[in-house]
């Protein structure tokens, strides 16, 4: 039995950026964008991810962001969601122009920026003492 040689991608493609606007095509039919992982940048609101075939796509969302609860895009919360600090959100296609968040996680900048402004007062607070 002969052997063939194919050469295939293995891993995930890197992420794609998209600007933030009120439609932000996440899986456009002319498969522009191709990677699973979508870095959304930008103020704004966002309405809709488009037309899209049935897929999943995870979203990497800057602070400043706000994504509007609607028939086309069904969010977790069933409210309008603020985005004020880095999130992930995961949001899959029914084919027809419908998206629904399927899970949706801040990235955690915002307790390790309290913990780091704790440590620093507590900081500032022993180089006081040793001053005295």
């Amino acid at each position: 039995m002969p052997i063939l040689q194919w050469r295939c991608a293995h891993g995930e493609a890197p992420a794609v950026t998209l600007a933030c606007a009120e439609t932000v095509e996440l899986a456009p039919v002319d498969e522009s964008v191709d990677s699973n992982v979508v870095h959304i940048t930008g103020k704004g609101s966002i309405f809709s991810f488009g037309k899209a075939p049935p897929v999943l796509k995870r979203v990497l969302f800057e602070a400043g962001i706000t994504l509007e609860h609607s028939p086309g895009l069904q969010l977790l919360c069933c409210v309008r969601r603020r985005i004020t600090v880095p999130s992930i959100g995961l949001y899959a296609s029914d084919g027809f122009g419908h998206w629904s968040e399927v899970h949706f996680t801040e990235t955690g900048a915002r307790e390790l920026s309290r913990r780091l402004d704790k440590i620093e007062q507590r900081l500032d607070e022993i180089e006081r003492r040793l001053e005295l």
